[in-house]
């Protein structure tokens, strides 16, 4: 996979490309087509399509400028046409009304509904409904990683007072929508104000101050009104999200937020077998009695249905941000982590470097490896 993230003052943008067939998607472009000419060209891509997730408030969408350049057509969500409407309606705004205006004279080559997918190469990105910031939205599901544009931030969720959006149907998307996917998915929304590049979804379930609480429709409804400062003209400048924390949460989060996305990139950067270690290699770690901290990070009914590995301790991967303080206090220990398959230690192994441990390995295959290979297990009596 080739990927590319574009940040434009805290108005994030990205290109996903096959890199097999080197053909790509552009995602929420603004501001200048110039840094996505220059990707596409650096890295030999022909542009199918350029999506934008939603009908955007706070800057003029470039997509079909590059759609244009590019040969790629324009994409955005079934319900876009509906959304124009309810943003022709506004006269008078803080200057949204202008750019409404504009965006709707966009071009729209084609409309994506709930559950349709956009073949690019061998990837495949499917789109999710997920209103609530408008009434167009979409999120983009691809592999590993979810673009949610404006419906889930970082730490929180988007404004839900702009013309098209809805309280309840942000409620919708969150719960509904989103929070039934796999806690190993990447997310990468479409602005941050506060420099961070991603989070993860399990990250997002635990830490984002939308998510962790749990609130009927009512109370969501009645915390997000709290939740946004008014819409205000002497501003100068629209934000879909907040640039700062709301009041009475803790920012505390901030810079281990900072330091775990960071990793993150780091993670996906870095050459496969520097981040894991092979059942062979790790079976003679555990024979040999090293000094090692093991880590299994599944939920504690796997391991009482398969076992587990000898000296582990079992810190759910959900847990590990809150139960940091049962991990060494040296950080350079060696820390093996480990779960089913290998994806969710993948993540408990991020999070620990971005607490600062500086030797950690996720176990190749997981446990599914471990017990091809008939290698002992221990069972809680």
């Amino acid at each position: 996979m080739i990927f590319k993230q574009f940040n434009f003052d805290g108005c994030l943008a990205y290109i996903i490309a096959c890199g097999n067939r080197r053909k790509g998607a552009i995602i929420d472009p603004s501001h200048d087509a110039q840094p996505f000419l220059d990707f596409v060209a650096s890295q030999s891509l022909s542009i199918d399509y350029v999506i934008d997730t939603h009908t955007h408030v706070d800057h003029v969408s470039i997509a079909p400028e590059l759609a244009d350049i590019l040969g790629a057509k324009t994409v955005l969500s079934r319900l876009a046409p509906a959304q124009r409407e309810i943003g022709s309606k506004v006269t008078e705004l803080f200057g949204i009304e202008k750019i409404l205006a504009e965006n709707a004279m966009n071009r729209i080559d084609m409309h994506l509904a709930d559950g349709d997918e956009l073949h690019i190469g061998d990837l495949t990105l499917k789109a999710i409904e997920t209103k609530g910031h408008t009434q167009d939205h979409v999120s983009i599901f691809a592999v590993d990683r979810i673009f949610t544009g404006d419906t889930l931030l970082i730490g929180q969720c988007g404004r839900t007072d702009l013309p098209g959006g809805s309280p309840r149907e942000m409620y919708d998307s969150l719960f509904h929508k989103i929070m039934p996917l796999s806690d190993d998915l990447i997310v990468y929304p479409a602005h941050d104000y506060k420099g961070n590049i991603n989070s993860s979804l399990g990250f997002e379930k635990t830490n984002n101050v939308c998510l962790k609480t749990k609130r009927t429709p009512a109370e969501f409804e009645k915390f997000l009104k709290g939740l946004f400062p008014p819409l205000d003209a002497k501003t100068g400048k629209l934000q879909c999200g907040l640039s700062t924390e709301p009041v009475g949460e803790s920012n505390d989060i901030d810079p281990l937020m900072k330091s775990f996305c960071i990793s993150m990139e780091s993670f996906l950067a870095a050459p496969h077998n520097e981040t894991v270690i092979q059942p062979e290699e790790f079976l003679q770690k555990v024979k040999a009695r090293e000094n090692m901290f093991v880590v299994d990070v599944r939920e504690p009914k796997e391991l009482e249905e398969t076992g587990f590995i000898k000296g582990a301790v079992n810190i759910p991967v959900r847990q590990v941000a809150a139960r940091i303080e049962e991990f060494p206090k040296d950080l350079g220990t060696p820390i093996v982590v480990y779960c089913a398959s290998g994806h969710r230690s993948s993540h408990a192994a991020v999070y620990l470097r971005a607490y600062g441990y500086r030797d950690v390995k996720n176990l190749e295959y997981g446990m599914h490896g471990w017990t091809d290979r008939n290698y002992p297990l221990e069972h809680r009596q």
